[in-house]
């Protein structure tokens, strides 16, 4: 979820399809060590329904594995022919349709316990429970797009009828008839296995008597709360993927994962070729001299100027490689929505017009980058081919401090602190019940983070922020715990559920999947779990972000459109302050072979091809 950018203007997308030097390798045992650098530090939380940063993410597509739908090196989904034995589709008469999958025997969990239909329908049930949710958890990511998901997920259906348990190798899941069409369909129904007594106990099942899965009930909030909390970040754990977690270090941010000897292979049968994976924090100062020195053989994603000319010059040298790739996704300033001054769109507009931008991309990606003006990568098909529309359409934000003035005015930031007409200081609104805010915007930055060092230069000590009658504090913090009150995630502490701060600088990769309704949902009870953490309400915007999706598979200018119409909407209530979109460097010791990442095929797919030369 929070990850780096790229540029397709600069450097066209290097996507490498010839992997038959891993397919001489993928028979063999593995073997070798590979030590992982990634300057985004590994929480511990290492599923995604909760709070988890990019590197948590890339650990926990590692170990997870077995999908009955994956991506290939292109970015297209595919059923995995190497866990599903056949498949069928059925439309049905209320215009659901019905996707049936019957998986392969022999099959197997890390632990060696055979997987089996019920495992994938836990995958749907637990993720998608009341109980989970009402823990925080975002509960729509697996099952939003299933008949009866809504009634099951707010608990007012113990029944899953969307989900179904048909015998010991076979399941169905039913996408729900108001999302026929559905721009990624098949996707929709990738699903994986989960071992339910690893998160629970014996003592919960799951049933199917015809109508839908449910649960025993004794699955409750109160009984398993504990239980599942302890189990995020358990080890060792139950998993079925390419490699084990056999360790993780709080104090350095280090996990250890090793080959799982149970994984049959992706849908193309490939098996993990290196055996130990090292994935360790480093800091940007020293991480240059940490691949030198063999500290650490691989640096993932790198994003600013200074870091790729640093690489490049130890490419120069001898002994490493690099591969470059436009990035799908962009730098951000996260603005939140509800509260405080960020909650009026003329202070979102204003800090855009206090900050130049090109001036910031040019500065932070050394010329390998550029800016955006919306949520999307440049590496990214539908941007790509209206990039022109786009170009004419959106606001452009240009530095400006008359602008931000002039906004500010207009949205009535026109008084001091005892109410009278603004002159000088800081700017005062008047809210609806006679109390006056303060132009004072809370910031919540990450350690040791470049991007958040330019800020401090080019934003919040910028004497025009100050000349417009704005004040910025910045807070400096874990990346774990700017997660924690960016999601308002009380689970971990009270403090983290009280709105606090108004900025976050973040960055955030898209998946192949561009499904942004969850991420600008307006519906209740998703908003309450914090799908939404702009925590904005829009209802256009929201419209627009699921009309989006709700195209046909094979129409891409109906996408195309329903895309240009969204992110207009989205550069006028300016969620985030777009800083910059890139292009990612890998930089890896000449020992890493067959290494061919992209922006749509990560790390964890591209290390599946790879393998260590010793």
């Amino acid at each position: 979820m929070v990850k780096k950018l790229v540029s397709v203007l600069l450097i066209a997308c290097i996507v490498t399809t010839a992997f038959a030097a891993c397919g001489k390798k993928a028979g063999k045992d593995p073997s070798g060590q590979l030590i992982i650098g990634s300057t985004t530090e590994i929480g511990g939380d290492f599923v995604p329904f909760f709070q988890n940063g990019a590197a948590d993410y890339d650990i926990y597509k590692m170990i997870e594995g077995n999908e009955t739908v994956e991506i290939t090196n292109a970015g297209e989904f595919v059923v995995n022919k190497t866990a599903v034995k056949e498949y069928k589709t059925e439309v049905n008469a209320d215009g659901s349709k019905t996707y049936t999958y019957t998986i392969n025997k022999g099959l197997v969990f890390n632990d060696g316990s055979e997987i089996k239909a019920v495992d994938y329908v836990t995958t749907a049930m637990l993720w998608s429970s009341k109980v989970v949710g009402d823990m925080g958890a975002d509960n729509s990511l697996v099952g939003k797009y299933f008949k009866g998901w809504a009634d099951f997920a707010q608990g007012k259906s113990k029944v899953f009828t969307g989900v179904r348990l048909l015998d010991d190798y076979t399941f169905s899941v039913t996408i729900d008839a108001q999302y026929i069409p559905y721009f990624y369909e098949l996707g929709l129904t990738q699903l994986g296995p989960t071992k339910l007594n690893f998160w629970l106990d014996d003592q919960v099942t799951i049933k199917d008597d015809g109508e839908g899965c449910y649960f025993s009930d004794n699955f409750t909030k109160e009984a398993y709360e504990a239980k599942i909390n302890a189990a995020r970040g358990a080890i060792p754990r139950v998993s079925s993927g390419p490699y084990n977690l056999k360790e993780f270090d709080e104090s350095t941010k280090t996990a250890i994962l090793e080959a799982n000897p149970n994984y049959k292979g992706n849908h193309d049968g490939q098996k993990a070729q290196i055996k130990t994976l090292i994935y360790k924090k480093v800091v940007t100062e020293t991480q240059m001299d940490e691949l030198r020195t063999g500290s650490v053989d691989l640096l993932n994603g790198l994003s600013s100027g200074n870091e790729i000319n640093a690489g490049l010059d130890l490419v120069d040298a001898g002994g490493f490689s690099y591969t470059a790739y436009d990035r799908a996704g962009y730098g951000k300033l996260q603005l939140i929505a509800d509260f405080g001054p960020t909650q009026f769109i003329e202070v979102r507009h204003a800090i855009a017009y206090l900050l130049d931008r090109n001036d910031f991309a040019k500065a932070f990606t050394g010329g390998f980058g550029s800016v955006v003006n919306g949520p999307y990568g440049v590496a990214m098909w539908m941007y790509k081919e209206s990039k022109d529309d786009l170009d004419e359409k959106l606001n452009q934000y240009p530095y400006s401090l008359e602008k931000a003035i002039e906004v500010l005015e207009n949205g009535g930031w026109i008084y001091d602190k005892d109410g009278n007409p603004y002159k000088e200081g800081i700017r005062y609104k008047k809210l609806d019940d006679g109390t006056l805010m303060p132009l004072i915007l809370e910031w919540a930055s990450s350690e040791q983070n470049p991007v958040s060092e330019l800020l401090v230069v080019k934003l919040q000590n910028n004497p025009d922020v100050a000349a417009a009658g704005m004040q910025i504090n910045q807070t400096v913090m874990t990346f774990t715990e700017l997660l924690n009150y960016l999601y308002r995630d009380g689970s971990q502490d009270p403090k983290y559920a009280v709105p606090t701060y108004n900025m976050f600088n973040l960055a955030t990769n898209f998946p192949v999947m561009y499904d942004q309704s969850s991420q600008y949902t307006i519906d209740p009870v998703l908003f309450e779990t914090g799908a939404n953490d702009n925590w904005i309400k829009d209802e256009e915007l929201a419209k627009l972000a699921s009309e989006m999706v709700l195209t046909d598979p094979t129409d891409r200018n109906g996408f195309k459109d329903k895309f240009v119409k969204f992110i207009e909407r989205w550069n006028y209530l300016l969620p985030d302050v777009p800083l910059y979109s890139n292009i990612y460097h890998d930089f890896y010791n000449d020992k890493l072979k067959n290494y061919n990442i992209n922006a749509l095929f990560d790390l964890p797919y591209a290390l599946l091809y790879a393998y260590v030369e010793e």
